[in-house]
C-alpha cells in the first residue's frame, strides 16, 4: 500500500486515469446539500486565494490499467459532475472563460479518454443506473437525462450555481485544481475489504464540536490558537460539562430560531459564523474568530446556569432546578435567550423567575395531560422573538410570555384547569419513569427552603414510590376495602391519591394500613410532608382516596396555576403549528409558512403546497422526480405533464393542488417521510379568528 499527497485533477489527468466504481459500492447518493457545501468551499478558496484545499483520501486498486475506487467515490463523482457542468455552461455561453479551449480541455483531460474518443470512453465508470445518467450528461442529450438520478440532479444543480456565482468560471476551475487528496494505492496482496472496513469503522468519528473547534482555531497562528483555546474554548467546555456539541446545537437554535439536526451542527455553525462574523466586502471571507468565541463563551455561561442552576439568585435557581429535574432540554434555546436578555439588563430577576414558573406550568400541564412533546421544539425556538414583538409595543416581558403560551392552539396548547384535573383523576401516575423525580420533588418541596432531597433519593434508590393500598391485595385488605374491593383496586391503585414516598417500601410491603401507619418508620414517623395527612387516617379506602384526591386537586392548581394576564396584543399573533403537530387545519386560513427556518408568505393552501414541494425538490430532486411514476403515490397525486388542477413543481413534475386541505397535509406528510426530512421542519402560521381568541 502506498499513499502520498496529490492534487485531484493531476490524479484524474495522469496515467491509469479511468476510475471504476465497483458494483459492490453503493449508488451515488450525494444531494444538492453536499454539492452546495463543496461549491461554497471552492468559492471561498478562490476568494481567499488559497493554493490548496484538502479533500480527503482516495483509496484505489489498479488492476488492468484502471483505478477501482475502494473509498472516495462520492467525492470523485461530484468533481466529475462539476467539471461536466463547467464544460456545458462554457459551451452554452452561460459562463465565459478567458481560455477559448477550456471546454475542450475539460473533455480531453478529465472527462473523456483521449485514446478512445471514437468509443466515447468515459474516465469515470459508475454503477449501472448512475453510469447511464452520467453518459447522457456527457453526450449532451437533455431529452435522455434520467431525472430520478442523483447524478443528473446534482449536475443540474451545478449548472444553476455556475450561472449565478460571483466569481469567474476560470476562478472556479482554478479552485477545483486546488483540491488536494491523499492518494492511497493498494498493492495486489492488500485486502481491499479489510482496508475499507478499517477506514470506515475503526476509531471514533469527530464530534460536531471537534469539527467546530478545528474550524475556529485551525487557521490561526500558534500563539493565538493557544490563547483562544485557553481563554475561550476550554472555558466553554467546562461550562457545558464537555457536552459542547449539545450546547452549540442549542446555541444555534437560540440565535437562529431553528434547531439543526444533531449531525448537521457543524455545517450550520459554519454558515452562522460566516453570516454574522465575516466581512461581506472581503474576498477572503475570514471570520472574526475572537468575537465569535466571545459570544459562544457568553452563552455557555447561561447554559451552565441552566444545567447547574447557579445564577446566584435563589428565586431563579429554584425554578431552573425544577425545569432541569423535569428533563426539559427542549427549553434550552429559550432559556439561553432569556438569560442573555437578563445579562443585557433588559429584564429584572423577579420577572425572570415569574417567566420560568410560567414555563414550569406549561411543561407539566402538557405532560400530565399527555400532549406530545414534539410540538415543543418550535414553541421554544420562537418564544423569545414572539415575546419581544409584544415588548416593542410597550408590554411587560412576563405578561407577553403568559399571553403567548396561553393562546397556543392544537398540540401546542396549554391545558386549562378542567383538562388538567381530569388528568389528575384518571392518569396512571405510577408508571411515569423519570418524570417521577420531578413530580414528587415538586409535591414534597414546593418552593420551600427546607428541602428533602427527593430527586437524589429516588435516583439512588434510598426513596421509592409507595402504594398506600398495595398493588397486591391480601385477604385483610380485601376485607377492609369491602365487597367492591376489586373495582376500587382497579380504579384507584395507580392514581396519585394512592401514591406517596417512603424510604421503607420493602418493610411496608402489603401490610394492613394500620400497621403501615403505626410500625417503626411507618407513616406516623415519616419525615415526608405528603405523609402527614395519611398518618392521621384510621383506615384507607375509597373514601380516603377521594378526600386526598380533592386535596391534591388544590395542590396541583396551586403548584401549577394557569397563567393569568391582562395583556392583549395590538395585533393578534398568529397561531403556529408544525406539519407533525396533529393540528386540525381544515377550515383554517393560512398566512405564511416556514420551512427549515425560512419564512414564506402564502395566503392559500394551494400556493403553500406547491412551494413546499418545490423546496423539497431543491433538497431531494431525484426523489421528487421519482414520484411521477406512481410507484409510491397514487398516480393522481403527481404527473409529468401539465393539467388543470396541477401545479408545476419542476420540469417534468406536476402535483395535484386542487384538493382538500386535509389531503394536502396528508400528502406532504408522506412526501416528507419519503424524502427522509423531519416534518417538524414545516411550520404554518394561521390567523387566530376572533371567536378563537
Amino acid at each position: 500500500m502506498d499513499g502520498h499527497k496529490q492534487y485531484l485533477t493531476d490524479l484524474i489527468e495522469g496515467k491509469l486515469t479511468r476510475f471504476v466504481i465497483p458494483v459492490y459500492q453503493r449508488n451515488y447518493d450525494w444531494k444538492p446539500e453536499q454539492c452546495g457545501r463543496l461549491f461554497d468551499d471552492l468559492v471561498e478558496v478562490s476568494k481567499a486565494g488559497r493554493q490548496e484545499h484538502f479533500f480527503g483520501s482516495i483509496v484505489s486498486q489498479t488492476p488492468r490499467g484502471e483505478r477501482v475506487v475502494i473509498d472516495g467515490q462520492q467525492r470523485i463523482t461530484t468533481v466529475f459532475l462539476l467539471l461536466a457542468a463547467i464544460r456545458t455552461q462554457v459551451k452554452a455561453g452561460i459562463a465565459t472563460s478567458q481560455d477559448d479551449d477550456l471546454a475542450d480541455d475539460i473533455d480531453d483531460y478529465y472527462l473523456i479518454d483521449k485514446k478512445h474518443k471514437q468509443d466515447q470512453k468515459l474516465r469515470l465508470k459508475l454503477v449501472k443506473n448512475d453510469s447511464e445518467a452520467f453518459k447522457a450528461i456527457l453526450d449532451e442529450k437533455p431529452d435522455d437525462y434520467i431525472q430520478g438520478s442523483n447524478v443528473t440532479q446534482n449536475f443540474l444543480y451545478f449548472l444553476g450555481r455556475i450561472a449565478h456565482m460571483d466569481i469567474s468560471v476560470d476562478e472556479l476551475y482554478e479552485a477545483i485544481k486546488s483540491l488536494c487528496i491523499i492518494d492511497i494505492t493498494l498493492d495486489p496482496p492488500d485486502d481491499a475489504q479489510l482496508i475499507f472496513e478499517s477506514l470506515n469503522s475503526t476509531g471514533l468519528d469527530l464530534s460536531e464540536a471537534d469539527k467546530i473547534r478545528n474550524f475556529v482555531l485551525m487557521n490561526l497562528d500558534q500563539e493565538r490558537q493557544e490563547t483562544y483555546y485557553e481563554d475561550y474554548w476550554n472555558a466553554v467546555e467546562k461550562n457545558t460539562d464537555y457536552k459542547v456539541s449539545d450546547y452549540i446545537r442549542f446555541f444555534l437554535a437560540a440565535r437562529e430560531a431553528k434547531t439543526p439536526a444533531i449531525k448537521k451542527v457543524y455545517p450550520a455553525f459554519r454558515t452562522y459564523a460566516h453570516k454574522y462574523f465575516s466581512d461581506p466586502d472581503s474576498r477572503a471571507l475570514d471570520i472574526d474568530t475572537e468575537a465569535l468565541l466571545e459570544q459562544l463563551l457568553a452563552y455557555s455561561k447561561h447554559y451552565r446556569a441552566c444545567i447547574r442552576y447557579d445564577t446566584g439568585v435563589k428565586e431563579i435557581d429554584t425554578v431552573l432546578r425544577a425545569i432541569h429535574d423535569f428533563d426539559a432540554s427542549v427549553t434550552q434555546p429559550y432559556l439561553l435567550n432569556l438569560l442573555e436578555y437578563r445579562a443585557q439588563g433588559e429584564i429584572d430577576d423577579e420577572s425572570v423567575a415569574e417567566v420560568l414558573w410560567t414555563l414550569d406550568t406549561y411543561l407539566f400541564r402538557r405532560w400530565a395531560t399527555g400532549l406530545p412533546a414534539n410540538a415543543l421544539n418550535k414553541v421554544f425556538e420562537t418564544l423569545h422573538g414572539d415575546t419581544l414583538r409584544g415588548v416593542a409595543g410597550g408590554a411587560e416581558y412576563a405578561e407577553v410570555v403568559k399571553y403567548v403560551l396561553t393562546h397556543k392552539g392544537g398540540q401546542s396548547r396549554l391545558p386549562d384547569d378542567g383538562e388538567f384535573l381530569y388528568a389528575l383523576n384518571t392518569r396512571d401516575f405510577y408508571r411515569i419513569q423519570n418524570r417521577k423525580f420531578y413530580l414528587y420533588d415538586r409535591l414534597e418541596n414546593g418552593t420551600s427552603d427546607e428541602r428533602v432531597e427527593v430527586v437524589a433519593g429516588l435516583k439512588e434508590g434510598t426513596f421509592s414510590v409507595e402504594h398506600v393500598m398495595p398493588q397486591t391485595l391480601n385477604a385483610e385488605w380485601k376485607k377492609a376495602l369491602g365487597d367492591d374491593w376489586e373495582r376500587v383496586h382497579d380504579e384507584w391503585c395507580h392514581k396519585m391519591a394512592n401514591l406517596t414516598l417512603t424510604a421503607y417500601n420493602s418493610d411496608y410491603s402489603n401490610r394492613p394500613f394500620q400497621q403501615k401507619r403505626d410500625m417503626k418508620d411507618g407513616f406516623k414517623a415519616s419525615g415526608f410532608r405528603m405523609n402527614q395527612w395519611i398518618a392521621q387516617q384510621d383506615t384507607w379506602g375509597e373514601l380516603q382516596m377521594k378526600k386526598r384526591e380533592e386535596m391534591l386537586e388544590k395542590q396541583f392548581l396551586s403548584t401549577w396555576p394557569f397563567p393569568k394576564t391582562d395583556y392583549e396584543p395590538k395585533l393578534v399573533l398568529p397561531e403556529m403549528a408544525e406539519l407533525s403537530s396533529g393540528t386540525e387545519f381544515t377550515g383554517r386560513r393560512i398566512a405564511a409558512f416556514s420551512f427549515m427556518g425560512v419564512r414564506y408568505v402564502a395566503s392559500q393552501w394551494n400556493d403553500m403546497e406547491a412551494k413546499v414541494l418545490q423546496l423539497l425538490h431543491e433538497l431531494e430532486p431525484a426523489k421528487i422526480h421519482s414520484l411521477v411514476d406512481g410507484a409510491n403515490y397514487p398516480a393522481s397525486a403527481f404527473r409529468s405533464t401539465e393539467a388543470p388542477g396541477y401545479s408545476k413543481i419542476a420540469t417534468g413534475v406536476y402535483a395535484r393542488t386542487s384538493s382538500s386541505t386535509a389531503v394536502k397535509i396528508d400528502l406532504l406528510k408522506s412526501v416528507f417521510e419519503y424524502c427522509g426530512i423531519d416534518a417538524e421542519e414545516l411550520l404554518f402560521e394561521m390567523p387566530i379568528e376572533s371567536d378563537n381568541v
